[in-house]
């Protein structure tokens, strides 16, 4: 497609911003990968009609472990980043590639998939230092450049904390476009976990925490604190992945910390509704961001970001709308990247979702709330139509229709 496209009859608005969730306008008009206007109907070279259905932000993964492009040696799954984009997420953020076979194998402790090589001479310890971990930070962020399945963006430059790093390889992290430290291995000592955090925000790293069932460093015992220590940008699946923290910790992350609040898919759900209960009470709900944690042990499962959405708003009180912003635009905020929102210079990374054929609901929003699945009837990406039709096997009630090079639709005059 080429020239302008407008978006038009949308029956709900959904802007990935908490201050206005739901805009009052019924079109979008998106050149050159980005949104132009809100709430007019200029001429376009193409028409999306969205007979009602709903228009909202992609959804970001605020939490997915990639590997070379798409596929899951955890899972020995091909396919699984293109099946999570026709599920309605355009965008992922890594929480660090950890799952190279014969790289980062576990601890003997902390047994997984990966460990079978362990057994055949191999050390759970290989290339789990400084230099492995730099290097396959480097070539992950490299690869996701332009390694796109169905347009999907991927922020891969997450690089795990071990131990025996010096400054000069921060600096070189950051110039090669790494973005975030993420401290998912106990290293050594307290005192390097700080001047690691220091050099990180220095040099404009974010910091995230695997928030869990362990503490982030050998000479400190208590989890929460080693997380108090480190005080983190992000805490990390803070409703565990898949166990979570001491509610201690939880808590005074919530109290007391700084850090973005991420709750995942495979984590505790009681342990995410309290968060979330907690959050609200503190009018902080900025602080929430939703991720899957996978492909890993629990599985691929492309439908993950909307199920959480769907299972989060059984568990609280929370409005779907609001759920929504969590997946979108406080993500992108949390991580100091364009997009997750509907507005005005904005990147065109648009998703739209109807119930689907059969259900009671006939609204998105209802749909999620009531315990339905939507079905996204239209995914596009930097302004670019992905997928369209039916890519589930079931359909959304309204399927958008294209019209390119229909002024007059435009117009509004058909």
């Amino acid at each position: 497609m080429n020239g302008p496209i407008l978006f038009r009859n949308i029956g709900t608005l959904l802007s990935g911003d908490l201050a206005h969730p739901m805009l009052d306008a019924t079109s979008v008009l998106v050149d050159g990968g980005v949104i132009r206007e809100i709430g007019t109907e200029p001429d376009a070279e193409t028409v999306i009609d969205l007979h009602g259905a709903t228009l909202a932000p992609g959804f970001w993964d605020s939490h997915f472990h990639p590997y070379f492009g798409d596929y899951s040696p955890r899972q020995r799954v091909n396919g699984a980043v293109e099946r999570t984009v026709v599920s309605g997420v355009t965008t992922l953020i890594s929480a660090g590639a950890g799952h190279q076979p014969g790289m980062y194998l576990p601890s003997p402790t902390l047994p997984n998939v990966q460990a079978g090589s362990a057994g055949h001479g191999g050390d759970p310890r290989r290339a789990r230092d400084a230099r492995g971990t730099k290097a396959l930070a480097i070539t992950m962020t490299e690869a996701w450049r332009t390694e796109r399945p169905s347009g999907v963006k991927c922020y891969a430059g997450t690089v795990f904390a071990e131990d025996g790093f010096v400054r000069d390889d921060f600096v070189d992290l950051a110039a090669n476009g790494i973005r975030m430290l993420k401290f998912q291995r106990p290293i050594s000592r307290i005192a390097d976990a700080e001047t690691y955090r220091s050099w990180a925000a220095e040099l404009g790293l974010l910091v995230m925490t695997h928030t869990g069932n362990r503490s982030m460093t050998k000479d400190v015992a208590s989890i929460r604190d080693s997380l108090r220590a480190i005080d983190p940008d992000i805490a990390g699946h803070v409703n565990g992945g898949p166990t979570p923290a001491p509610r201690e910790a939880v808590d005074w992350l919530i109290d007391h910390g700084r850090a973005a609040l991420e709750l995942v898919f495979i984590g505790n759900l009681r342990v995410a509704a309290h968060v979330l209960r907690r959050a609200a009470e503190r009018d902080e709900l900025h602080r929430v961001i939703l991720g899957s944690d996978l492909p890993g042990g629990t599985g691929v499962v492309p439908g993950a970001m909307l199920r959480t959405i769907q299972l989060l708003s059984h568990l609280s009180d929370v409005p779907v709308e609001l759920l929504v912003c969590m997946a979108t635009g406080n993500t992108a905020r949390v991580h100091r990247l364009p997009g997750g929102l509907v507005a005005v210079g904005e990147p065109a990374d648009l998703v739209a979702w109807d119930p689907v054929e059969a259900s009671e609901t006939d609204d998105f929003l209802d749909c999620v709330a009531y315990g339905d699945r939507a079905y996204p009837g239209l995914i596009m990406i930097d302004g670019v139509v992905v997928h369209h039709g039916n890519p589930l096997l079931l359909s959304p009630k309204r399927m958008p229709t294209i019209h390119r090079n229909a002024p007059a639709l435009a117009a509004g005059s058909v």
